[in-house]
């Protein structure tokens, strides 16, 4: 989701208090400023990492009620490219069986995710994308891209214990437990469910 993000009137007030009200980084304030209604989530994002944000940080404004999503506005589509110039007209031969079968190959799912991912890995990475856009909204953003750029094994199991923790604040704990159920039988969260040492 690509929404355009403007400052709340909590955010107005926070920035003109004087009084440190609401105590913000300078990176997070500095970021808050170049809020403005006109750009997008992504163009956002990009900006928080330049300024040396966390990648979570357009996340925790939003939790902390300071930016909001435009309702009516529509995010900038790049200009489409030009169309192609007609090339002559070519016969053109009946497919055959390789041909459709090479087609209902390339007819699978689009799965956003780094082609450096292992294959095996590709469809549950596509499957963390899509419970963070269904359960967790505009706070999925930032975690949906985190996801989309892990290259290892490794690096998905630590998005998937964010993606865990996140699901945890937006619903409960075993909510989370049963929403990430499939994925964790193919990707366990390492740690959450280690027994304790006992204490004395």
């Amino acid at each position: 989701m690509n929404a355009i993000l403007r400052k709340t009137e909590a955010a107005q007030l926070a920035l003109q208090a004087r009084d440190n009200s609401v105590k913000l980084p300078v990176r997070l304030r500095t970021l808050l400023l170049q809020i403005d209604g006109q750009k997008s989530s992504d163009q956002l994002v990009n900006l928080a990492l330049s300024l040396g944000n966390q990648p979570e940080a357009l996340d925790k404004l939003i939790e902390m009620g300071l930016v909001e999503v435009v309702a009516d506005a529509v995010p900038v589509q790049p200009a489409p490219a030009p169309a192609p110039i007609a090339a002559p007209a070519v016969a053109i031969e009946p497919p055959t069986l390789d041909d459709e079968v090479a087609d209902e190959a390339d007819d699978g799912p689009d799965l956003p995710v780094s082609t450096k991912l292992a294959e095996h890995l590709r469809p549950i990475a596509a499957q963390m994308r899509e419970l963070a856009d269904a359960h967790l909204g505009l706070k999925a953003i930032l975690l949906k891209r985190r996801i989309s750029h892990c290259d290892t094994e490794q690096e998905l199991r630590n998005a998937l214990v964010a993606l865990n923790d996140a699901l945890a604040k937006a619903t409960s704990t075993s909510r989370a437990t049963e929403l990430l159920t499939d994925v964790a039988s193919h990707l366990p969260i390492i740690g959450l469910n280690r027994p304790q040492p006992y204490k004395r």
